[in-house]
């Protein structure tokens, strides 16, 4: 389980704790990329910046460091939710790019949603899976599944939610 918010440097700048040992034009690049270009914010320590660019930089290491697989809990639950939706954009562009990486994303919210362009949507309330709709420019989802379909790995592809 992935916290963004854990495991932060208290008195470094952001810059310096993403991807600590790799190459800073890396680093800046997955700032900006998720929302957080201004330089002022790469200079201070995680600790004192906004939610929302806390989040943003969460997004950023996330993106950077790319593991295998990862769940994130809490996606966009504490930041406003037009925050959110830039976050989800931005980070869902970020992390296709890790070709054959996959995260699961978990989030009371549904506005993040066609925001995100998941792979695949489960709704723990009505209990349906949903899968993208893969040709087209259609991007709704569909081919909901019942309880009996097993959630492996096999079927997930790069995001869900």
């Amino acid at each position: 389980m992935c916290n963004l918010y854990a495991g932060w440097e208290h008195d470094k700048p952001i810059v310096d704790c993403i991807l600590p040992d790799g190459d800073f034009n890396t680093a800046t690049g997955a700032l900006a990329a998720v929302g957080l270009g201004d330089v002022p914010s790469w200079l201070r320590p995680f600790h004192a910046l906004s939610n929302g660019q806390q989040f943003r930089a969460g997004l950023a290491r996330l993106v950077t460091e790319a593991p295998d697989e990862v769940v994130v809990d809490e996606f966009t639950s504490v930041v406003d939710r037009q925050i959110a939706k830039i976050g989800a954009l931005a980070f869902a562009k970020n992390w296709r790019r890790n070709k054959g990486k996959k995260v699961v994303l978990l989030s009371c919210h549904y506005d993040i949603i066609e925001w995100l362009q998941p792979d695949w949507v489960y709704d723990v309330n009505t209990k349906v899976l949903k899968k993208k709709l893969n040709s087209g420019t259609d991007q709704r989802l569909k081919s909901t599944f019942g309880r009996s379909t097993e959630l492996t790995g096999n079927i997930l592809k790069s995001i869900t939610i």
